[in-house]
């Protein structure tokens, strides 16, 4: 029987208090900010420790917040977006990020699934986050502007400044309970489609939290610090990052909100994403190290715009590093040979392990390893289980009963545990039974295996959930819409391989009319496409629609996957291909 062991020391992590107490209040020098890349708004860690014990006050006092209860912020990149976070976490609330772009449906399950209470947004969402308030009984005066202005809307930052000016008394901060540790406290709600199914809120502990910040800072390079200057009229610390994926997402939460105070360093928000003001902001705020996805990597190598910038980014740039979704060995490759004296470095993980697993000591940081997820991080164990004969429903086995632990180099489920996995999802508990099992290893749903050195290596996804640039999408979600359809008698979808994506939705699909012609069926196909275009977000429309006679279903009728990403491998020699219509090629300008 094979359990892995993170090779690292283990870590004293604490267990009695929150992540506002810890990174805020027990955190004497409490130095560094967030700071806008191009407005060059800045927020010092103790202007937001200000604003949040006014903010909380004001949840609590005017609108009610329980300790609890949900705040859900649909916004971009912005200072004030921990403001809102540390807020809530302070008042004892659970903070809940999601997409400003989701369509009114999508708003909709969000707010239900989370079970929100207060919602802060920007003006650009407000008409969105509107009308799915009140199909949910929130009422307008609980919807807070993060920043700018509206007729209609009360803004957060004037209420703060409000409070400011009145002297008003502060609440307490949140403590854990008596009898309690932050192990069963929840103070994070993070969407994701975990092993199956539509969107769900991960339930991300204080002590998660606390436990990955801890993990990375145990593994970080620093970069050196420089003075105060006219640029820079603060100075440079030595832990520096630059936020370029959404705050909402788990990376954002960890990386960019929560670490950077834990590391007294310097957050620098990019609202929005253009390739040269990314560029201008890593030379100018000297970013050692980039998080990103492989869309941008892509852009970075093939991309003519990084020209003007290379000898730039060539002096300033020791690492890159990606783990959100897969990156191709070619573009691996590509980045080496522009960028010759960098390293490279990957993490694996989840949402529902709070980030990473797994990810590249130090040791490690070169190209020949980025095909493998690094090494497991301290406190944790994984283990390889043998996957289910093929003829199941899922190819995995849910049962420790069950389990055939396997050894290095042997491919399965890759499962893991550790003080950053995850406490279930809000609500759910047949999903949080079949994705977290009674030892408390979460099963990741990828396939795998880890080598001799102890290299996380994934091969395959056997989970249904689909990444693409980094994003994750539930094919349940698209299925629904499609099977909504007048035109639809059946449907399934899985992501299919995209250079630039990572992943791309696909879906097979079989016609009520079987005797449609070709110009008729490619006419059908595009019309679905547009309609699912018309109900969702950008990076979860159908890419490429395949009209089938059926598609693949067990006994129990569940949608066998697997086989519909085997015949898109070609395994299936004698199975011939249905008519196919393809998305025109219109990619997203990052």
């Amino acid at each position: 029987m094979t359990i892995w062991k993170s090779p690292h020391p283990d870590l004293d992590i604490p267990t009695n208090v929150t992540t506002y107490q810890h990174f805020f209040e027990d955190n004497r020098s409490l130095s560094g900010a967030y700071e806008n890349a191009i407005t060059k708004e800045r927020l010092s860690f103790r202007e937001v420790k200000q604003k949040a014990e006014l903010l909380s006050t004001i949840f609590v006092r005017k609108y009610g917040l329980q300790p609890g209860q949900t705040v859900s912020l649909f916004s971009g990149n912005s200072v004030w977006y921990p403001v809102g976070v540390w807020a809530t976490i302070r008042a004892g609330g659970r903070i809940n990020g999601a997409s400003p772009v989701y369509t009114i449906d999508e708003t909709v399950h969000a707010l239900r699934t989370a079970d929100t209470k207060i919602i802060l947004t920007l003006p650009s969402s407000l008409p969105t986050v509107s009308a799915a308030a009140r199909q949910v009984g929130i009422p307008p005066s609980n919807i807070l502007l993060l920043e700018g202005t509206s007729p209609e809307v009360q803004s957060m930052q004037s209420l703060i400044a409000d409070a400011d000016t009145k002297k008003i008394s502060i609440v307490p901060t949140y403590r854990i309970p008596a009898g309690k540790s932050n192990k069963e406290i929840c103070g994070y709600l993070n969407f994701s489609s975990g092993t199956t199914g539509l969107p769900k809120a991960v339930m991300l502990s204080h002590h998660n939290i606390i436990a990955q910040c801890y993990q990375l800072r145990q593994l970080q390079v620093l970069a050196a610090a420089h003075p105060p200057s006219s640029t820079h009229p603060h100075g440079l610390p030595t832990y520096r990052i630059l936020a370029v994926m959404p705050l909402f997402h788990i990376t954002g939460l960890v990386r960019f909100v929560s670490y950077p105070v834990f590391m007294s360093g310097l957050s620098v928000m990019l609202p929005s994403f253009t390739l040269p003001s990314m560029l201008e902001a890593i030379v100018q705020y000297r970013i050692e190290e980039l998080i990103l996805v492989p869309p941008i990597l892509i852009r970075i190598v093939q991309d003519k715009a990084v020209e003007p910038y290379l000898s730039d980014l060539r002096r300033t740039v020791k690492r890159w590093s990606s783990g959100s979704a897969p990156i191709a060995p070619e573009i691996i490759r590509a980045l080496q040979q522009k960028f010759p004296d960098t390293g490279f470095r990957q993490g694996y993980g989840a949402t529902e392990s709070t980030a990473c697993i797994s990810a590249h000591p130090p040791s490690h940081f070169d190209y020949k390893y980025a095909h493998t997820g690094g090494k497991l991080v301290a406190n944790t164990v994984a283990k390889v289980v043998a996957l289910a004969p093929p003829n199941t429903d899922l190819g995995l086995v849910t049962s420790t009963v069950d389990e055939v632990l396997l050894g290095p180099g042997e491919v399965g489920e890759i499962c893991a545990k550790g003080p950053q996995i995850a406490m279930g999802y809000l609500g759910n508990e047949r999903a949080t039974a079949e994705t977290f099992d009674a030892n408390g290893y979460l099963h990741t749903g990828d396939v795998g295996y880890i080598d001799e050195e102890g290299l996380i290596v994934i091969s395959d996804r056997i989970k249904e959930m689909i990444k693409v640039k980094g994003q994750q999408v539930a094919p349940a979600e698209l299925e629904d819409l499609l099977l909504g359809r007048p035109e639809v008698e059946d449907v399934a979808v899985i992501g299919i391989s995209d250079v630039y994506s990572g992943e791309v939705p696909k879906a097979f699909v079989v016609l009520k009319d079987r005797s449609l012609n070709k110009e008729d069926m490619q006419r059908t196909g595009r019309s679905l496409m547009e309609f699912v275009k018309s109900k969702t977000v950008r990076y979860k429309r159908i890419q490429e629609i395949e009209f089938v006679e059926s598609v693949p279903k067990s006994a129990t009728g569940k949608l066998l996957r697997r086989i519909l990403k085997s015949w898109e491998r070609g395994e299936d020699k004698e199975r011939r291909r249905g008519l196919v219509v393809r998305e025109d090629k219109e990619r997203a300008k990052l």
